[in-house]
């Protein structure tokens, strides 16, 4: 019985020694495996925060580069050219610095938007609507705009566009630019990619055994790869994988990082015989130093991480606080851009009417006056017509510091146009003090202007207007102080006026005249009348000057030097123009068979600004008349020698070739010079009626037609004498040897009926 015990008892500690043994080997394989899977876990998490810290990163870089595009795209300057390609502007006037400006600004935008010192954008595109480029600025390569594949893009949207090239994958951002609620063009911004790799590279250390690209559907972006060189790598398809998409772009990021190394315990024969010989004696102590060990391997892991993530946590708010700073100063020159001007640093147009408002708030609780002054530079555009746009700038640019030197620092300077200025004067005691700042600022401008070696000078037109005398609100004040400008230049520049009501009487009178003026147009109330022009030698007439009349229900009799400049001003001068050309023409051509006949037809310098259009008009009146080309004798004011191009000439020398006449008309109130007569082809020249009024009393007139004739025989050129009103002077000019003359010593401008009996009557007495 003892015996059996005993077996049964050894038995059962042999079963229960060897069941504890097994359990133990299995409880440790089982608590290594455990352990092993918990640390890859761990790693795949590490790895894939890390991964998506990598995308955040991506995801802020497009964020911060769609916001510049978007900014480019609404910005000044684009806005500012599509405005004055929309208005017909040429690039001679207006649209060719607006592109100068463009251009500028893109390039700023690839200088200054750098990452590490390294430029965000390789090359940026001003693309027009129909896929034609304005402007492009940088060294990238863009060689696909094809506009029709963005036509679906959202007005507020930017579209992330990549394709494959042969040097890779481009990435372009494509921008709508919107003017007058439409889609005018597109920016094109290539991104350098370069700034991408550079971003994402500069987190990763080599030792890390791990390789990332970033994809599209037109290709990948290799950024790095560790895990090629390491003798260890074996197959990608061995390695951890994380694919995550980039959020408001097109791209996945994709990476490979290699595992922790690991032991194959489950093979390992010799472990499992000496943890078998060694599991009784020891399994107590190995439990316990495996449990440590797991706590403290899990805990080391786990902390790790904690500092790891801890670290890319403080790059990126780093990174953030850089960028909310950035922002800032963004906000900050957006905001200062919005209010001032580019050029002169001058409060812009909107700022200094929000200043106005402003000091006349302070000055009503107060009950102070505010002055405020408007400048003008005089012939501003001639500056820019023939000395350039860069002068024309640096004329700008001295004349507001010119000023800004003389005014004290309550007053306030803002550039409100192109060349106009408006000074904002508070606190003003008296009118007589504002006459003295306006003298003062005319002074400023009798010095020269200096740019390569070239002297030169500019005047000004100033108009002020007073608070609360001339108007109690900005608008009434900004009107009257323009008014009483405009009212300078009409009378001859350089001076300055205070504001007065009068000046509002002339103002409406003109606003009358110019909606009288279209509806006598439409109904074809205004008449031509003709003037006969007459050979002094033989008192024949051998011509006749077309002249317009205008007899109106309300105001009676309009002349032509008061309705002839609203119609420049309003661009009524071309429908006034074509009327007159046919008219005359007509008549001409009727008038032939009663005796040969010149007639003469004025043309405004503003209608040859349009030199090919009016080419046009003439060729098509002479055709549809029937009219001769030499029986054609075109008029032109002289202020078209100062004011012209090249454009002009050619249309001139194309005129005379066909057989038409020239005439410089009002020959002597202007811009006059010789050097300006032997570059134009005229054929003949007319003494304005001005010289002759007093020409009997006064010799140094006749002393000045007397030059007039010899300079204009000189130069092979014909004269008529415009004025001529009595017989002393019909025989004073013909004795110094003038060829023609037209006055009312002859006969005053008659209607067409009239002034046809007036030919038939000479054409019978030439019979007898």
């Amino acid at each position: 019985m003892n015996k059996w015990t005993q077996k049964l008892s050894s038995r059962r500690l042999v079963i229960s020694g060897a069941v504890l043994l097994g359990m133990y080997l299995i409880l440790i394989l089982a608590v290594t495996n455990v352990g092993q899977t918990r640390l890859k876990e761990s790693q795949q998490r590490e790895l894939g925060l890390k991964v998506q810290s990598y995308a955040n990163v991506l995801e802020l870089f497009f964020a911060v580069t769609t916001d510049h595009i978007n900014n480019l795209s609404t910005g000044k300057s684009i806005q500012t050219f599509y405005a004055n390609l929309a208005s017909g502007m040429s690039m001679e006037y207006g649209l060719g610095a607006s592109l100068s400006k463009v251009d500028r600004e893109l390039l700023q935008v690839i200088e200054t938007r750098k990452v590490h010192n390294k430029p965000v954008f390789e090359r940026i595109l001003l693309v027009n609507y129909n896929g034609s480029i304005i402007s492009e600025m940088g060294n990238g390569h863009i060689t696909n705009v094809n506009t029709a594949a963005y036509n679906d893009i959202q007005d507020t949207n930017i579209l992330i566009d990549t394709t494959s090239e042969s040097d890779g994958v481009h990435i372009k951002l494509v921008k709508p630019v919107q003017y007058s609620g439409k889609t005018v063009g597109y920016i094109i911004a290539q991104v350098n990619k370069n700034v991408i790799i550079e971003q994402m590279t500069i987190q990763e250390y080599e030792e890390s055994y791990s390789r990332m690209d970033l994809t599209t559907e037109s290709g990948s972006i290799f950024i790095w790869d560790t895990i090629s060189n390491h003798k260890n790598s074996g197959d990608l398809g061995r390695n951890i994988y994380f694919e995550v998409p980039i959020e408001n772009t097109p791209f996945k990021l994709k990476s490979w990082f290699e595992p922790l190394a690991e032991k194959d315990v489950f093979t390992s024969r010799w472990f499992t015989i000496g943890l078998s010989l060694l599991a009784i004696p020891v399994i107590g102590g190995l439990l316990y130093i495996f449990t440590i060990n797991n706590i403290n391997l899990v805990l080391r892991t786990k902390v790790q991480q904690s500092q790891r993530q801890q670290k890319m946590l403080s790059i990126k708010n780093k990174r953030l606080i850089e960028e909310v700073e950035k922002r800032k100063q963004s906000e900050q020159q957006l905001a200062y851009q919005a209010s001032h001007d580019a050029l002169t640093g001058l409060a812009n147009r909107k700022f200094g009417n929000d200043l106005l408002e402003r000091e006349l708030d302070n000055a009503a609780k107060n009950k102070t006056n505010v002055l405020i002054i408007f400048i003008d530079l005089d012939n501003f555009k001639q500056i820019n017509d023939t000395l350039g746009h860069l002068v024309g700038d640096m004329v700008l640019v001295e004349s507001s510091q010119r000023i800004l030197d003389l005014i004290a620092p309550s007053a306030t300077l803002s550039r409100f146009g192109g060349d106009e200025f408006l000074l904002i004067i508070p606190g003003l005691k008296d009118a007589n003090d504002g006459g003295k700042i306006a003298s003062n600022i005319l002074a400023l401008f009798q010095q020269s202007f200096v740019s390569k070696n070239q002297e030169f000078f500019i005047s000004t037109s100033i108009g002020m207007a007073m608070y609360p005398q001339d108007g109690v609100t900005a608008q009434q004040l900004l009107a009257n102080a323009d008014t009483a400008m405009y009212k300078v230049k009409e009378e001859g520049r350089n001076a300055f006026n205070f504001y007065n009501s009068d000046m509002n009487i002339d103002v409406q009178r003109a606003l009358k005249l110019d909606s009288r003026l279209r509806q006598a147009i439409a109904n074809e109330v205004l008449e031509l009348y003709y003037q006969p022009i007459v050979n002094l030698k033989t008192k024949k007439i051998i011509g006749a000057e077309a002249l317009m009349r205008w007899e109106d229900d309300v105001y009676g009799f309009i002349p032509p030097d008061e309705f002839i400049p609203i119609a420049e001003k309003n661009g009524l001068i071309h429908q006034l123009g074509e009327f007159a050309l046919n008219s005359a023409c007509y008549q001409a051509a009727k008038w032939q068979e009663i005796m040969p006949l010149q007639i003469s037809v004025n043309f405004s310098s503003v209608q040859f600004r349009y030199y090919d259009r009016v080419l046009v008009l003439i060729e098509s009146a002479l055709q549809s008349s029937g009219l001769s080309a030499d029986k054609l004798d075109i008029e032109i004011t002289e202020s078209l020698l100062f004011d012209h191009s090249d454009g002009v000439i050619t249309l001139l020398n194309k005129l005379q070739n066909m057989g038409a006449q020239l005439t410089i008309d009002d020959f002597g109130t202007g811009y006059s010079a010789l050097s300006y007569l032997q570059k134009f082809p005229f054929d003949r020249l007319k003494i304005d009626r001005a010289f002759l009024i007093n020409m009997r009393e006064d010799e140094g007139n006749r002393e000045l037609v007397n030059a007039i004739i010899a300079m204009a025989k000189a130069l092979n050129l014909e004269i008529v004498a415009e004025g001529i009103e009595d017989r002393w002077h019909d025989e004073y000019l013909k004795g110094i040897d003038c060829d023609f003359g037209q006055g009312y010593y002859y006969s005053r401008p008659l209607p067409a009926k009239e002034f046809e009996q007036l030919l038939q009557k000479e054409s019978i007495s030439a019979w007898f």
